[in-house]
């Protein structure tokens, strides 16, 4: 009578026994420092998305600019007319920072203002004592008007743009021929040396002022003044400034016109009044005459409500961030080997009996380490290679053969599929002999 077999030991992984020691109830309440590695993440792509936010509004600001910028291209810049002047000769000369505009300007050169009615008192006045000068005005307004141009007054707008014709001596507007006008019209005080063009005989769209140089006390401009510019500058008040803008330029005789009239000089000095600008604080108050960031002109209660706003936006993503945690390492309850796997895939094909599936299992394998040895393409998967080898004549079989002087059907047989011809094992001794055959085969090519 045989021993009693002892019963396969079976391993199980019940997880770690809990601490006798450990306090009943403890808090599971993520840490200051698991909460910081959880949402650190999320805070970092936030921060990544509001930065790239503020760089794309400094580009997109610095490459769009404003109305009549001559570095702008949307539809209301002004970088068509500046290319149109380049080509003719004439460079333009963009400056936002008013103290580099009156000295470039000095020297005689035509002043252009893109945007007057954004000076601010302090700048006028200085404008007003810059001395002598052509200084030409898109569209003005009626203070701007009262300071730089007092023989000029605002005469209402045109709002349906309108093909009107010079009606004037200036040779600028007679060369030009007729031009859209819409926008601010004017009209010259009586007793001013003036020319209008493009109007109806009481206002018009383009008036040239020539000032007579007068004197005050101080150097300072007067406000009661009719004639506060000295050193006889010629003022040039442009009423159909959008006619110049990138979108209307090929408008009948705009492009022309604004040729004309900016382009009589070598150089031309372009000025696009900007917040940043230094001389835009008055006189003694702080930070004038020093360059200013965007966020100083922001009110106070402006960047106390966005500081707060960023605060409560970091505590939410805080709440309400997801409570992952790291990757934990676990061990496995069981560690197979490799054998042992073999051992139970043939188990159950033996309980099975499918002796077929078996030997087309191992006939797959041979003749994928068969194929490298022969310096051809390894195939894909063992079905697909049983199938192959059954199909007509073989280069497998072939090589196989010539390799090692067998008869090609009896390899055939060796490694073709069962359902292609190949030997079917009846028991499990014939697949016993099926293996043992299939790597003798193996080592002959190997050998060989």
């Amino acid at each position: 009578m045989s021993a009693p077999t002892k019963p396969p030991a079976v391993s199980t992984y019940a997880g770690p026994s809990p601490d006798p020691g450990a306090p009943a109830g403890r808090s599971v309440e993520p840490t200051a420092r698991q909460r910081w590695r959880r949402s650190r993440g999320t805070l970092a792509i936030l921060a990544v998305l509001v930065l790239g936010g503020l760089v794309s509004a400094v580009l997109l600001g610095r490459t769009e600019g404003g109305d009549l910028d001559p570095a702008s291209a949307r539809q209301s810049g002004g970088r068509a007319l500046a290319v149109l002047l380049d080509d003719r000769g004439v460079g333009v000369r963009r400056v936002d920072n008013l103290d580099a505009a009156l000295r470039l300007a000095a020297r005689g050169t035509t002043l252009v203002v893109a945007q007057p009615d954004l000076l601010t008192p302090a700048q006028l006045d200085r404008l007003v004592r810059a001395g002598s000068g052509r200084l030409v005005l898109f569209a003005p307004g009626e203070q701007v008007l009262r300071v730089l141009a007092p023989d000029a007054v605002r005469a209402g707008e045109t709002f349906a743009p309108a093909t009107r014709t010079p009606g004037c001596s200036l040779r600028a507007a007679r060369r030009a021929g007729p031009v859209r006008v819409d926008g601010p019209m004017y009209r010259a005080l009586p007793g001013a040396s003036a020319v209008g063009c493009y109007g109806d005989g009481s206002r018009f769209g383009l008036l040239r002022l020539a000032h007579q140089p007068t004197t005050r006390p101080g150097g300072r401009a007067d406000p009661g003044s009719t004639a506060r510019v000295r050193g006889g500058r010629t003022v040039d008040v442009v009423g159909p400034a959008t006619s110049f803008a990138n979108s209307r330029l090929a408008e009948d005789g705009n492009a022309a016109l604004a040729l004309n009239l900016l382009g009589p000089e070598r150089e031309l000095v372009w000025y696009v009044p900007s917040p940043t600008d230094p001389s835009a604080a008055p006189p003694g108050t702080p930070g004038g005459g020093e360059q200013r960031s965007l966020t100083s002109l922001l009110p106070d209660g402006v960047r106390f409500g966005a500081g707060q706003a960023a605060v409560a936006v970091a505590l939410l993503m805080l709440a309400a961030a997801r409570r992952l945690g790291p990757v934990v390492p676990e061990p496995l309850p069981v560690v197979v080997r490799a054998s042992e796997a073999v051992e139970g895939r043939a188990r159950l094909y033996h309980r099975a009996r499918a002796r077929a599936r078996a030997a087309d299992a191992l006939r797959a394998a041979t003749a994928a380490r068969l194929a490298p040895l022969l310096g051809q393409e390894s195939p894909g998967s063992g079905r697909a290679t049983g199938r192959v080898l059954g199909q007509g004549p073989d280069t497998l079989v072939a090589a196989v053969a010539g390799r090692t002087g067998r008869d090609g059907g009896q390899v055939r047989r060796l490694l073709a599929e069962c359902a292609a011809g190949g030997q079917t094992p009846e028991d499990d001794a014939a697949l016993v002999r099926l293996a043992a055959e299939l790597d003798t085969l193996e080592q002959e090519v190997r050998r060989s």
